[in-house]
Formats: structure tokens, sequence, C-alpha cells
């Protein structure tokens, strides 16, 4: 069994995995901190790493302004997965984005992804706690002059913590495809309107 110290190490290692991946996927399509220096030109998409803290922005003038992350929270002896999303555009319409990202997690949170036998039998719900309305689970900071926040909050169920947190394979794809990737597609569709 791992040390409560361990458990968020591996969450983070895993944290920052995902969005260093994520950063290798689609750098191609930007301009990066290592073109700015050969282009000349400001890069459009950068990652910050710090303990606990991961997050990728991108920055296309004028028509993207968006920065993601993943952060490890701890509450209590509660261990959470913290999702989130900077905006900066001030036409973005955020009902209509906390009615999306609502309706997919009540709607996806008893699928059981897995094929591992050992996992199989676990739905979403099972292995984290998630209430998607604003003011449970899911926050919004609005902040003037500068981007707002939209939190969400993963409390790893502590009855699954141990089994959950020795599998970096199924952490990752639990926190990639569930806590993250609802939130950069409903963000991107919101977005787009």
């Amino acid at each position: 069994m791992l040390s409560r110290e361990q458990k968020l190490e591996r969450l983070d290692a895993v944290m920052a995995r995902i969005i260093d991946s994520w950063h290798d996927r689609i750098r191609a399509e930007f301009v990066t901190e290592e073109d700015r220096h050969v282009l000349g030109l400001d890069p459009e998409v950068k990652l910050f790493h710090s303990e606990g803290n991961h997050l990728i922005k991108f920055s296309r003038e004028k028509i993207l302004q968006v920065t993601y992350g993943l952060r490890t929270v701890t509450r209590d002896d509660s261990i959470c997965i913290e999702s989130s999303v900077n905006n900066k555009s001030a036409r973005f319409d955020y009902d209509v984005f906390a009615t999306r990202l609502k309706y997919h997690y009540w709607s996806n949170c008893y699928e059981k992804p897995w094929t591992d036998p050992q996992f199989s039998h676990f739905a979403y719900a099972d292995l984290l706690n998630f209430d998607p309305r604003m003011g449970h689970s899911m926050s919004l900071d609005i902040r003037k002059d500068k981007a707002d926040v939209v939190r969400l909050l993963f409390e790893v169920v502590s009855r699954h913590e141990d089994v959950l947190l020795a599998r970096e394979d199924l952490l990752q794809d639990l926190i990639d495809n569930y806590c993250l990737a609802p939130l950069k597609r409903i963000y991107a569709e919101t977005f787009r309107g």
C-alpha cells in the first residue's frame, strides 16, 4: 500500500504526463516556446508545471485565449482531482456551459468503461464522487480584469483509493477521459456557439 505522500506524488506525475501528452499531440498545429526563437512569433501554446498543478495555455490573438489545468487538491483526509478551464472570452455563456457539463456527467457517471477484469465492475461514480451542479463539485470564479475560472472537483472515493492509485494506467485513463476530456470538448462546443 502506498503512503499518502506517495499517492499524491503518483497523482501529480500522472497529471503532468496527461498535460505533456496533450501538448505533444497538438504541438505541430501551434507556435510553441521552441518555435518562438526560430519564427520570431509569440507562442500559441505553453506548458506550466508546478508541484500538484499542471496547465496548458492556448493563445491565438483575437481567436482563442484559454488555459486548461489539472491539480491535486486535498480536503481533510480526501484526495481530489481538479480539472479547470480559464476563459477570457467576454461572450462566453456560462449557463449553457454548466448545463452541458451537468447533463454529460449525470448521463455518464454510471458507465463502466474498463475491460480489465479487476476494474470492469467499476463505474466512474464508484471511483470518483462528483456532483455536477454549480456550487457543489463545480464552481465558477468570475475575476475582474483576469480570466474567469471554471473548476470541477472530483473526490477519489476513499474505499477504492488504494486500488485506483496503485494502477497508473487506469488512473491516467480516468483523469484524461472523465475529468478532462469532457471539459475540453464541452468548452469548445460552447465557445463556438
